[in-house]
C-alpha cells in the first residue's frame, strides 16, 4: 500500500527523530522493490514510499527557495496537471520537472490552503510551510475528495505524526494503544467507523475532501470540498441525461487512460465495471486487460467473461479458493489497519497474478458509481420530511451489519451500556452537518463524503501493494453531473441500466449478478421477483438440508458455507480462543450460541463473524503487538 509518513517533534533529539522516521518508512515498505525517499531536518522527519509507477521523482519537492516542501502519494489527473503547470509558469513560477509534488508546492505558494479545492486526482499529501510569521512552522496534510488514499494523524502537545497506514504512527512507542470503543461499535454497526474515528482512541482518520493543519501545537481539520447535492429543477428528459452521462464517462476514461503501458480493470458481474469496460477508449486496443475474480463458475467469473468476450479484452480469470483466508487474513488486517472486514480481502489473494500483466488497474467504484446506482436511495428516504426521519430510515438500512438487537445480546453488559444508541446519534450529527435542501440531499452528501470513501477504499489499497489504481467514476466533472440527477431517475439502479442500454446495448444483453438475467430486461418488478426467488431457493436448501441447491454460483465468495466447512476450525479457534473471550467485549454464552446456530445451519452469521474475526486479529496485531508473519492458525 505504501504512501507518505512524517513526524514533527521539537522535543525529540535528531538521532531519535531519524530512527523513528526510518521505522515508519520501513513498516509500510511491504515489498523489497518499493521506492523510498527520506528527509530529516529537525524538528521534522518525513518520507514517501511508493511503487515507482506514479510520481517516482525524489521527494520532498519544493518551491524555488525551499520554503515549501511537499510529499505526495498518488497523482493529479494528467489533463489538469498540464493546465496547472502552464498557469504557474505563466505567473512566473519556475518548475524544474513534471512531478505532481512540485506542482503542489508552487500551487500552495499561490493559493495557500485553498490549493486543493478544484484538484482532480487521487492523492494524499503533506505540505511543510517554513514561511509562517514568527518562525512558526506549519504542517498541512490533505486527501482528495474521495480519500482514495487514506491518511491518519496523531497529535499530542507539540508533537504531530501522520502516515498513510496506522501501523507507521504506532512506531512511536509513546503512543497509547487504547481501543476506541465508539469507533469499534460504529465498525460493527456500519462496517466502518464514522467521521475521524479509527479503532484507536488517539489515532484519527482524515475524512474525504478535508485538510488538517498543525501549527503551534494546535490541529484544525476543515473541509475544502463538500458535495453539491442540488438536483436539476426542472429536470430534463432521461435521454438528455443519458447523452450527458455517456459523454462524461467517456471523457473520464480518456483522461485516465493517458499512459502508454498496459492497464487493467477488475470486471465483475455487475454494472459499474461493465460500463467502464464497454466505454474504454480505442487507444487501449491491444493493451487492455480484464480480470474476473471468484470461484470458478460463480456469476462474477461467468458474466465477466461474457462481457470480456464482447469487448475483446485480454481476459484473465483469478480463482478464489475457499481456504484463502487461512494464510492471508492476518496480512489483510495488517495492510488495512483493521478497517476492512476480512471477508472483503479477496483482492489480496489474487493481486500477484495481476501485476505481471499491468501496472495500473481501474476500479468501478467512486462517487459517481454509488450515486448513479442510487444506493443511497429508498422510497422512505425520498419521502422523509425531517432529518430525524431520514436518519432513522438510513440507520435501518445501513446499521445492519451487527444490528442493535444482536449487539444487546452479543456485547458485554459494560460495552453495551456505554455505547447504546451512540452509533445512531453520531450518524445523525454527521447528517446534520451537511447543507442540502432536503433530508434526502443530506443523506446523499453523507454517502459521497463518508459512506462510500470509508467502505470502498481498502480493496484498492490492497491492490496497491502491487499495482497502482485509478477511479474513473471519481472524475470531478462526471461526479458533479451525476449529483444533479433527479432522484426518481436513480431508484433501483434504473439509471445505470438505462445508461448501459443506451451506450452498449450488446453488453446489456449479458446477465448481471443482481438478478442473474440480462440487464436489458431487469425492470424493478423483475428485480424484486428474481431476488425473491433466490431467497426462497436459499430457504428451501436450508429446509431440505441441501437437497435443493442454494444457488451458490451467485456468490463471489460463499462464506456461509465455507465457515461451516473449510474455514470451520480456523474461525472457531480464533473466536473461542481464551484471549478473545477474556478481552471483555463479548458475552461468551451468546457468542457460542451464534457459532452453534451458524454451524448447524439454523442462522447465517457470516457477516457478523467477519467483523468479529477482523477485530480479534486487529487486537493481536495492533494492541498485543504480534508480528504479522506469525502462523495463521491459533
Amino acid at each position: 500500500m505504501a504512501g507518505i509518513f512524517g513526524i514533527y517533534d521539537p522535543g525529540m533529539a535528531p538521532e531519535r527523530l531519524g530512527d523513528l522516521s526510518a521505522r515508519m518508512g520501513q513498516v509500510i515498505t511491504h515489498e523489497p522493490w518499493y521506492h523510498s525517499h527520506h528527509f530529516l531536518q529537525p524538528p521534522l522527519a518525513a518520507g514517501q514510499v511508493g511503487l515507482g509507477i506514479f510520481n517516482s521523482q525524489t521527494q520532498p519537492a519544493s518551491n524555488e527557495d525551499g520554503t515549501v516542501l511537499v510529499w505526495l502519494d498518488g497523482e493529479i489527473s494528467d489533463f489538469q496537471r498540464r493546465d496547472l503547470a502552464r498557469q504557474l509558469r505563466d505567473s512566473g513560477h519556475q518548475l524544474s520537472g513534471e512531478g505532481d509534488a512540485e506542482l503542489l508546492a508552487h500551487l500552495y505558494e499561490d493559493r495557500g490552503e485553498s490549493l486543493a479545492c478544484d484538484l482532480d486526482g487521487t492523492f494524499a499529501a503533506a505540505i511543510f510551510d517554513r514561511r509562517c510569521v514568527g518562525a512558526q512552522d506549519k504542517l498541512l496534510i490533505l486527501v482528495d475528495r474521495d480519500a482514495s488514499r487514506p491518511l491518519y494523524f496523531y497529535a499530542q502537545g507539540k508533537r504531530f505524526l501522520f502516515a498513510s497506514e496506522v501501523k507507521a504512527i504506532l512506531e512511536d512507542h509513546r503512543l497509547p494503544r487504547r481501543v476506541d470503543e465508539q469507533g469499534l461499535v460504529q465498525f460493527f454497526t456500519f462496517r466502518h467507523p464514522l467521521g475521524e474515528r479509527t479503532l484507536l482512541r488517539d489515532v484519527h482518520y482524515l475524512p474525504a475532501g478535508c485538510l488538517a493543519t498543525f501549527c503551534q501545537g494546535r490541529v484544525q481539520v476543515q473541509r475544502y470540498w463538500e458535495p453539491n447535492v442540488v438536483e436539476d429543477r426542472p429536470p430534463r428528459s432521461l435521454e438528455h441525461y443519458l447523452d450527458e452521462l455517456e459523454a462524461g464517462l467517456r471523457l473520464a476514461l480518456e483522461r485516465q487512460a493517458c499512459d502508454n503501458g498496459a492497464v487493467g480493470l477488475f470486471l465483475s458481474g455487475g454494472l459499474d465495471s461493465r460500463l467502464l469496460a464497454g466505454l474504454m477508449p480505442s487507444q487501449l486496443n491491444g493493451r487492455f486487460h480484464t480480470f474476473s475474480r471468484g470461484p470458478l463458475g460463480c456469476w462474477d467469473v461467468k458474466f465477466g467473461t461474457m462481457v470480456a468476450d464482447r469487448i475483446g479484452s485480454q481476459h484473465h480469470i483469478l480463482e478464489l479458493k475457499p481456504d484463502f483466508l487461512i494464510p492471508l487474513a492476518r496480512q489483510g488486517v495488517w495492510l488495512t489497519d483493521g478497517l476492512m472486514t476480512v471477508l472483503d480481502i479477496y483482492v489480496l489473494s489474487t493481486i500477484e497474478l495481476v501485476k505481471p500483466h499491468v501496472d495500473v488497474v481501474f476500479f468501478g467504484i467512486g462517487r459517481s458509481s454509488g450515486v448513479l446506482a442510487g444506493i443511497e436511495l429508498s422510497e422512505g428516504l425520498l419521502q422523509a420530511r425531517s432529518l430525524d426521519e431520514a436518519a432513522h430510515e438510513l440507520f435501518a438500512r445501513e446499521g445492519t451489519y451487527i444490528p442493535s438487537s444482536v449487539q444487546a445480546q452479543l456485547f458485554s453488559r459494560r460495552l453495551y451500556r456505554e455505547t447504546e444508541g451512540a452509533a445512531f446519534e453520531t450518524l445523525r450529527q454527521i447528517l446534520e452537518g451537511y447543507q442540502a435542501s432536503t433530508p434526502a440531499g443530506q443523506v446523499k452528501a453523507f454517502y459521497l463524503q463518508c459512506r462510500l470513501p470509508r467502505s470502498t477504499r481498502y480493496g484498492p489499497a490492497l491492490a496497491r501493494t502491487q499495482v497502482e489504481t485509478r477511479f474513473p467514476y471519481s472524475d470531478n466533472d462526471l461526479s458533479e453531473l451525476v449529483c444533479r440527477l433527479p432522484a426518481h431517475f436513480r431508484l433501483k439502479r434504473q439509471m445505470q441500466l438505462a445508461l448501459l442500454k443506451h451506450a452498449r446495448p450488446d453488453l446489456a444483453r449479458v446477465p448481471w449478478e443482481y438478478t442473474g438475467v440480462p440487464a436489458d430486461v431487469s425492470t424493478p418488478r423483475r428485480q424484486v421477483l428474481q431476488r425473491g426467488l433466490y431467497y426462497v431457493r436459499r430457504k428451501a436448501s436450508h429446509w431440505t438440508r441441501g437437497l435443493v441447491s442454494a444457488g451458490s454460483e451467485r456468490e463471489r465468495a460463499n462464506y456461509p458455507a465455507w465457515l461451516r466447512t473449510t474455514l470451520r476450525e480456523w474461525f472457531t479457534n480464533i473466536l473461542l480462543d481464551k484471549r478473545t473471550l477474556e478481552r471483555g467485549y463479548f458475552n461468551e454464552t451468546y457468542l457460542r450460541q451464534m457459532i452453534s446456530d451458524h454451524l448447524e445451519g439454523r442462522r447465517n452469521y457470516a457477516i457478523q463473524f467477519g467483523l468479529l474475526l477482523t477485530f480479534e486479529l486487529w487486537n493481536r496485531l495492533f494492541v498485543d503487538g504480534e508480528p504479522v508473519e506469525q502462523g495463521a492458525v491459533v
